[in-house]
């Protein structure tokens, strides 16, 4: 099955090679290496030299990780689409004053929605927000944010980027981002299994302040292995046999190119989709250069040509929760190239035509 849903996504042989080297010792010199050297690349990644912290988890226990070590009472969370809803969760679950500001799925959060939020519910001591929310295709400006929390100097700043890094630009300390997260099964484009997140000296200072982080989610506990180039726990190696590959094949093509890359795909697509009548599900602006959400608008039904795909061996993606049937979404991302987009919209156009509308 070829992939062109938002993630898991597509993974070259040549990483998928990295991953079948033989098991070594996690207290040997030689996985330090490797975590110093994937930790040295993913700061390059990110455009930071804020704490790089890994864990062989998905991406959600990061965002818990991220509540438990930043929150002390209160967090503020903008919700527009469903991931960002599960940090809510996450945190509500955790046991904190969690307060949701909510937009319509398909709407993202300016700068101005920011402040607005901030004076109707502040004080609190950290914002969550997806960078690029995958149930929508929404991206919201979050390099916007950083003048808004100049005026809420005790408020965090913590971003899902899981659908965004590698795809899309990200400058952790240039934006302000005090905690910023992300799994490596989207652009990434490696198998699921890792989290990731840069951590500001601002966030491990409220961690030090907060008595009940938890054990396997203490960014201090986190930090204090990384002085041995070690994880507190027995991490995957295959993981990071494969991350440090793929670390070095974004350099190879650059981060600008491949930012670039995601983002020619990205309007072929969207011009794509209006040639059949459809409709991009957010607005223009928000638009993301990593996964499109399409609407029906006045374009002939898809679900039929999704499934005939299928049939085919290709995925894409219906829509997520209630949008189901009403929107459809294309992951192109990490490994895909034009030539991919090509193929799966003329693929998806043949389906088209015979398929009942």
């Amino acid at each position: 099955m070829k992939l062109f849903i938002p993630g898991p996504t597509e993974v070259s042989s040549e990483v998928l090679n990295e991953m079948a080297r033989p098991a070594i010792g996690h207290r040997t010199a030689e996985c330090a290496e490797l975590w110093k050297t994937a930790r040295a690349g993913l700061g390059r990644l990110m455009q930071t030299r804020n704490e790089v912290l890994i864990l062989t988890a998905p991406a959600s226990a990061m965002m818990e990780g991220a509540i438990r070590n930043t929150v002390k009472t209160r967090s503020l969370h903008l919700i527009n689409g469903a991931f960002s809803k599960r940090w809510f969760d996450i945190a509500k679950s955790c046991g904190v004053d969690a307060i949701a500001a909510t937009k319509p799925m398909g709407e993202g959060f300016t700068a101005d929605d920011l402040r607005a939020a901030l004076s109707e519910y502040g004080p609190v001591d950290a914002i969550t927000v997806v960078h690029n929310e995958t149930s929508t295709g929404v991206m919201n400006p979050i390099q916007d944010y950083r003048a808004v929390l100049a005026d809420f100097p005790d408020t965090l700043l913590l971003v899902d980027t899981v659908s965004s890094m590698a795809g899309a630009p990200v400058y952790v300390d240039d934006w302000g981002i005090d905690v910023c997260l992300f799994g490596i099964q989207k652009c990434m484009a490696l198998p699921a299994g890792l989290a990731i997140a840069a951590v500001s000296e601002s966030a491990l200072n409220r961690a030090q302040e907060i008595e009940h982080r938890g054990w396997f989610l203490d960014f201090l506990r986190l930090q204090k292995a990384n002085l041995k180039e070690q994880s507190p726990t027995t991490p995957s190696t295959a993981h990071l046999y494969a991350l440090v590959r793929q670390l070095e094949r974004i350099e190879e093509e650059g981060l600008k190119n491949r930012w670039a890359r995601h983002e020619e795909m990205a309007q072929f697509i969207r011009n794509w989709a209006v040639g059949h009548g459809w409709e991009m599900f957010p607005a223009p602006e928000l638009c993301s250069n990593t996964v499109s959400c399409i609407a029906r608008g006045d374009g002939p039904d898809f679900v039929p040509a999704l499934d005939a795909l299928k049939e085919q061996g290709f995925l894409l993606s219906n829509g997520y929760g209630d949008l189901k049937g009403k929107t459809f979404r294309i992951g192109h991302m990490g490994e895909h190239s034009m030539k991919c987009i090509r193929e799966i919209t003329s693929l998806m156009d043949e389906a088209l035509s015979i398929c009942p509308t």
